[in-house]
């Protein structure tokens, strides 16, 4: 993990979306969020949430950042990695 997020709820958060294959990107230093969540799939279609920098409850945003990712499709068994390229695979 090259980022490290302020509250330990959201870091977990952050390292469970890469343990799933997802890219992490900060945003800059006048952004009013802290960054943004990836998903395996590098395309226009692909999913992608925000990681704020201060929520009002740190827990329920990690819990909420957990279920955005478990609940996206192009995350799953189907999916293989080879050279940073996600390939898909039909069900």
């Amino acid at each position: 993990m090259r980022f490290n997020h302020s509250n330990k709820h959201i870091r977990d958060a952050i390292r469970y979306a890469e343990s799933k294959n997802w890219r992490v990107t900060k945003a800059g230093p006048r952004a009013h969020i802290w960054g943004k969540l990836w998903c395996p799939r590098r395309a226009r279609d692909g999913c992608r949430t925000q990681v704020l920098s201060t929520p009002r409850n740190p827990e329920l945003h990690a819990r909420d950042i957990r279920r955005y990712i478990d609940r996206c499709p192009h995350t799953g068994n189907n999916i293989t990695i080879n050279n940073g390229e996600a390939h898909y695979e039909s069900a």
